[in-house]
């Protein structure tokens, strides 16, 4: 027994400490669903790990709703809290921590622009400061959307792209090129909160978009169902980023999965809770991608999706 219970403490070392003392880790997130979906699949794995919401941990979380204003003054209460890690969802909600304490241990979850060129880590495997994470580049994934978009509805030749209000300014100007160079003319349109969508979308029924990219942004996801309707009225076919943005009536959606992202940033906080340095964490990229085709939306607003984008879903609603 007393060499069962030495070989425990052996292994797990973090769980020991955490039962000397209540560990604070912090969220800041764009969109409310990022800590719901934390809750949902973050906290067990912590839990797993020997961090229990309620009994040694503390979840301090905070959500902009789209509103990139509110970011600022959110990373300012948030870290009042004095939390130990806080975890970032976006790099604007990282910049706007360190622009309040350039100290303070970051996990990205998820980092949507390149972290290097973004100025958070000196290299994927080595980030050498204060942030680690977990690494999407949405760019590459929007246009990854795109062309999905493009096999479901390959009439469509002027496609909107719903963008968040927290985008790094090169990120639209590069889609609208890429688009160009694919035969497509790419329109805009940006928005944050629900406040603003209405208006985003009048501008793109101005436009005469065919169909319609929502990019990769926590304030999108939170508010799947309401973009889709507005989709809807429409008859607009689309594609977003998550399952459930599917499920909500998205078209089509294609993203990494979920869970295993949430995951993964739990383990990467618990490293940081154990005393590990951010910089000396690599960074890391998913490894599983879902496309979803939702039938039921392609039935309700009259599209006749070809073999081809079928045969490229993962999973169908019908």
């Amino acid at each position: 027994m007393i060499r069962r219970r030495a070989l425990a403490l052996l292994l797990l070392p973090g769980l020991a400490r955490a039962q000397g003392r209540v560990a604070r880790l912090g969220l800041l997130s764009s969109g409310q669903i990022s800590i719901e979906q934390f809750r949902l699949w973050g906290l067990p794995e912590l839990a797993r790990e020997g961090f229990v919401e309620g009994r040694n941990l503390v979840l301090l979380a905070r959500s902009a709703d789209g509103d990139a204003a509110r970011l600022a003054p959110l990373a300012a209460e948030l870290l009042a809290q004095a939390p130990d890690v806080v975890v970032a969802v976006s790099n604007p909600a990282a910049h706007a921590l360190r622009a309040v304490d350039p100290a303070v241990p970051i996990v990205m979850g998820f980092a949507g622009t390149d972290p290097v060129a973004d100025g958070l880590a000196a290299s994927l495997s080595r980030p050498g400061g204060t942030v680690t994470g977990v690494v999407m580049l949405a760019e590459e994934l929007d246009l990854k959307r795109l062309e999905l978009l493009r096999l479901a509805v390959p009439e469509a030749r002027r496609i909107g792209f719903l963008a968040g209000a927290t985008f790094a300014p090169g990120r639209v100007p590069a889609m609208v090129a890429a688009a160009q160079r694919m035969g497509v003319e790419l329109v805009p349109a940006i928005a944050g909160g629900p406040d603003s969508f209405a208006g985003a979308f009048a501008a793109l029924r101005v436009a005469r978009v065919q169909a319609l990219v929502i990019a990769s942004f926590p304030g999108f996801s939170t508010h799947a169902a309401e973009l889709a309707a507005l989709a809807e009225e429409g008859a607009l076919p689309t594609i977003c980023e998550w399952r459930s943005m599917a499920e909500a009536g998205c078209l089509l959606s294609h993203g990494p999965v979920n869970e295993e992202l949430r995951r993964q940033v739990a383990r990467q906080a618990v490293r940081i809770l154990r005393g590990q340095k951010p910089g000396e964490i690599p960074m890391v990229q998913p490894e599983r991608f879902e496309t979803v085709v939702n039938l039921r939306t392609a039935r309700r607003i009259g599209v006749d999706l070809p073999p081809l984008a079928l045969a490229a879903a993962n999973e169908v609603i019908e």
